[in-house]
């Protein structure tokens, strides 16, 4: 259960809710005579949830994973060399868009440019989610692709980054990250990217 769509579930909670529905739909279908598959039941039971129940109070206690959706913004400090092999650093505006559902996480980024307009797009490829010690806080970890930037001179390229979610109600976000950008790679990290909305439409 560690694995695959129902990595984010509670194992032992999702095997115990299948067994119960499997028994009180076949005793239905039994006593009442119905024509009904239960596998087809099930399913979209967990379909209904995974995509729009699952962060709601009445279900949330199905998984071990927090709400982590939104809207994010604060700061991306980085650091890249040059053509001339010389170290840049500087600090931007960054923005991350968490989208989740049940079984999925996946995150959208993009950093505000000097000029006001957005940087190219960075998308997740994979997610893995832990704890931290205590379990007070979750690490989002994950690779991602960026688009590139043509005007900017730089390809698209593979990535990784480090995320902590801290908070319950109101999350902050803080972490670094690390690139295989050429010719030369690029890394940097994150500061005091707080939650502002439920919004997780992009901005282009």
């Amino acid at each position: 259960m560690n694995n695959g769509y129902f990595k984010y579930y509670k194992s032992g909670v999702l095997v115990t809710l299948l067994a119960i529905l499997a028994v009180v739909l076949y005793l239905a279908k039994d006593y009442w005579g119905l024509s009904i598959s239960i596998v087809s039941v099930i399913t979209g039971l967990l379909y209904v949830i995974d995509k729009w129940l699952w962060n709601t109070k009445f279900f949330s206690w199905m998984f071990w994973v927090d709400d982590f959706s939104g809207r994010y913004e604060g700061q991306l400090e980085y650091e890249f060399r040059d053509e001339n092999c010389q170290v840049k650093k500087g600090v931007l505006k960054h923005v991350k868009i968490i989208h989740q559902t049940g079984s999925k996480i996946s995150v959208v980024s993009f950093t505000i440019k000097t000029d006001g307009s957005p940087s190219s797009l960075s998308e997740s490829q994979g997610m893995y989610v832990e704890k931290t010690n205590g379990d007070k806080h979750f690490n989002l970890i994950y690779s991602y692709l960026n688009q590139g930037s043509q005007e900017q001179g730089f390809p698209p390229h593979y990535g990784t980054e480090i995320i902590k979610v801290i908070g319950t109600n109101d999350k902050v976000l803080s972490g670094r990250y690390f690139t295989e950008r050429l010719p030369y790679s690029t890394k940097g990290k994150f500061i005091d990217l707080k939650w502002v909305s439920k919004n997780e439409q992009h901005d282009f």
